[in-house]
């Protein structure tokens, strides 16, 4: 039986921003090409919550290699979209700024939040459009708890490269907050959630379901 005691909540915030539709450049910000472009996305902070140590955690380009290396200490690995997005800008920003020394640990199983909501609303667990859309972090933990995020994930970039860390910082961590609210009360105490989009009420799957689906 998987416990929950080890595990390790992580959000990560990107340094160049991504021009939305309709929008014009900022002089002065750096931009990477899109949402697929993760080699060019960067890191600016990741933010954890280990419950080994109940205790919040900030990584910067100064300890990031120490945030892989607790991944590689922690089991499940928990996020938010992270299997299709956080997990992959880290590891292309591990091979180009530290040189492949480090990446994230494939042997630690993940619990996807996001692709577990989609799962239980009846869709494919991987984004396939439209069909997946209303099903975010926000929406869901407004819905359920009342509670929201304090801010854009897209906005984040540009308030990092224009100096303001602290709140890149505090927006990240209210994520990661928003995302063990969710996970302690889905996952944790097993209780159902109400789907955004839907009005729905699921549960989402076990840390051992998910276990066994993860090493096949």
């Amino acid at each position: 039986m998987t416990e929950f005691g080890n595990s390790l909540i992580y959000d990560i915030e990107i340094a160049k921003a991504i021009l939305g539709r309709g929008e014009e450049r900022i002089d002065g910000i750096q931009y990477c090409d899109g949402w697929h472009d993760h080699a060019g996305m960067g890191i600016s902070v990741i933010g954890a919550y280990d419950y080994a140590e109940a205790r919040y955690r900030v990584f910067c380009a100064d300890n990031i290699v120490e945030f892989l290396e607790l991944c590689d200490a922690r089991a499940p690995l928990v996020s938010f979209n992270g299997i299709s997005f956080d997990d992959k800008v880290i590891n292309a920003y591990a091979e180009t700024a530290i040189h492949g020394s480090v990446a994230m640990p494939r042997e630690p199983f993940r619990y996807d939040l996001l692709a577990e909501i989609w799962r239980a609303a009846g869709l494919d667990p991987t984004f396939g459009g439209n069909s997946h859309t209303g099903y975010g972090l926000d929406a869901t933990c407004e819905v359920n708890f009342g509670i929201r995020k304090s801010g854009n994930g897209a906005h984040a970039p540009i308030a990092w490269q224009q100096g303001r860390v602290g709140e890149v910082i505090d927006y990240c961590l209210n994520d990661i907050r928003i995302t063990k609210r969710l996970f302690d009360h889905a996952v944790v105490l097993g209780e159902p959630i109400v789907l955004a989009k839907t009005g729905a009420s699921v549960r989402l799957r076990t840390l051992d379901q998910v276990e066994r689906t993860y090493l096949g």
